[in-house]
């Protein structure tokens, strides 16, 4: 346990546990052939496995990674004391500083503010903890919005709509607009609209929207009946309403039933953050099978007055991060669970001039848990005397090596998938963990052998289908409550490229946004299409 220092000798030692993949499947809801569950009344069948999915069947298990995000721009400079140029950090900060009685020395070369020594000693001395320093990216740029949405997408590029775990659950889940799978893929709380986990056509982030939310979700969720509804038209938009409400209470129920099952074995702190540890802890214990959870902590922005602000919000991660893995660890669980912090950029070396900090650029990542076998810096910390863009850190780690880092060697993704997530090559850091048990089956690796897309040509509207080789396909279309309109098409096609026409089919079909469903070989995809 690596929130007891008198145990923290046998936290380094101690071996990663084998993974059960028939557990780790049915957390997943990929477990058993033609298992259903109900959306909006219609009895569908999830969980469909993909080649990715059959691959990660291989060596997946109950892994599940905890992103913290830090909004507003964490000081990482006062969060990561750089001891060994104390005088550089001294002379840019004359009131902003840490006196140097008044660090915990993590290192002889670094520290953190003594103020978190009783919470954060015992995971650092525990080998729980590591610190990966100067993460950023080229020319970072300084908004709080465009800053979050380049660290959720992994690139800096505006074209892209999609998030990093967005892009993978969508390999995950091909059918997920269709099919939803047993437990919501990513729990995200706070941070509403996020493109973290925004695929080409759905959110795969069951969000809510506080603390609050989440405690009468985790008490008292509840289901709207859609088939009892007037029969005029009325109804039928009360039923849609009710519709969309259901695919969000079903992942309300599910939160519910699992936190319903476990209990608290520690207090956590009277804060949002403790709050939401608390319920996600219990999920976890419960096996819920939410593999990736992100939790949002306003009031980074320290502009002006940061002392005070920032020792109330650093020491609210320290405490409720330390809480979180006492809790677990009675079950053994805490060796299952990564924690990751993440902030849209850091702050300026040199104080202003109303006693904080100013938008920056390089910032530290830090990470938590059993699973990193032991404490440690990850990398090379900025100069604060060769700085850029008016009094800037440059960034010495690429923030996206800690991501692909993460998806291969915790969730055990293998590279050739990462990289269809990730917009540029990572180099991999040694984090302290590793993937315990390789993928020994590597189809997944060709990839799918057609692609699907929506085509817009004129007054025309088709599916592109463009295949390697020769199949069946059955394409199916439905509403966006999940009602099948018809059969579009259900034959063979040779390998090539193929329109089939929606407008030729149904030139009458009422304008509004479906959902169409290709069957093949088994296997079922689903994307949005729109019918003007």
């Amino acid at each position: 346990m690596c929130t007891d220092k008198n145990f923290h000798a046998s936290c380094k030692t101690e071996d990663h546990k084998k993974w059960n993949r028939r557990s780790f499947l049915q957390t997943l809801g990929l477990g058993g052939a033609g298992a259903t569950l109900m959306v909006n009344g219609i009895p569908m069948a999830y969980g469909q496995p993909t080649a990715l999915t059959k691959a990660l069947g291989e060596s997946s298990s109950d892994r599940v990674l905890l992103i913290i995000r830090l909004q507003g721009g964490n000081d990482g400079l006062n969060t990561i004391v750089p001891i060994y140029d104390y005088d550089s950090y001294a002379n840019h900060r004359p009131t902003l500083k840490h006196e140097m009685a008044d660090i915990y020395k993590l290192t002889e070369e670094f520290g953190v503010p003594s103020y978190l020594q009783d919470s954060m000693e015992a995971l650092w001395e525990g080998g729980c903890m590591k610190v990966v320093n100067g993460t950023g990216y080229e020319n970072m740029n300084l908004s709080h919005f465009t800053g979050t949405d380049n660290f959720s997408r992994g690139t800096d590029d505006d074209l892209v709509e999609t998030g990093v775990y967005g892009r993978y659950f969508e390999d995950l889940y091909p059918d997920f607009l269709l099919n939803l799978p047993k437990a919501p893929p990513a729990l995200q709380i706070g941070g509403m609209g996020d493109i973290m986990f925004k695929g080409t056509d759905a959110n795969y982030s069951f969000t809510i929207a506080n603390t609050g939310q989440l405690e009468r979700i985790a008490s008292d969720g509840t289901l709207y009946n859609v088939a009892d509804v007037p029969d005029c038209t009325k109804g039928s938009q009360l039923k849609y309403v009710r519709g969309v409400l259901n695919t969000t209470l079903k992942y309300s129920e599910v939160i519910k039933e699992a936190a319903a099952t476990q209990t608290n074995t520690v207090e956590f702190p009277d804060t949002n953050l403790g709050k939401s540890l608390s319920i996600i802890s219990k999920t976890v214990k419960a096996g819920m099978g939410t593999c990736v959870y992100m939790v949002n902590i306003n009031g980074f922005d320290t502009h002006a007055n940061q002392p005070e602000k920032h020792q109330e919000l650093l020491t609210d991660i320290s405490e409720s991060v330390q809480a979180f893995y006492l809790d677990l660890e009675p079950s053994g669980r805490d060796r299952d669970v990564l924690t990751m912090t993440m902030s849209e950029f850091g702050r300026r070396v040199k104080q202003n001039g109303s006693n904080g900090t100013d938008h920056g650029t390089a910032a530290p990542m830090l990470l938590f848990g059993p699973a990193l076998n032991g404490n440690g810096f990850i990398g090379e910390h900025p100069s604060l005397t060769n700085l850029t863009r008016g009094g800037n850190l440059n960034y010495t780690q690429d923030f996206i090596n800690v991501y692909g880092t993460v998806m291969q060697e915790w969730l055990c993704v293998d590279s050739a998938a990462i990289n269809e997530s990730i917009p540029r090559p990572y180099v991999p850091l040694d984090l302290g963990f590793s993937c315990s048990s390789k993928v020994t089956n590597h189809d997944y690796l060709i990839r799918e052998k057609f692609q699907h897309t929506a085509i817009y040509d004129q007054d025309q509207v088709a599916i592109r289908i463009e295949n390697n080789e020769e199949g069946t396909y059955k394409i199916s279309l439905f509403n966006i409550i999940g009602q099948q309109t018809g059969v579009l098409f259900e034959d063979r096609l040779e390998a090539g490229q193929h329109d089939i026409s929606i407008s030729e089919k149904w030139p009458h079909l009422a304008a509004g946004v479906y959902i169409y469903n290709i069957n093949k070989d088994n296997k079922n995809y689903s994307k949005k299409i729109v019918i003007s």
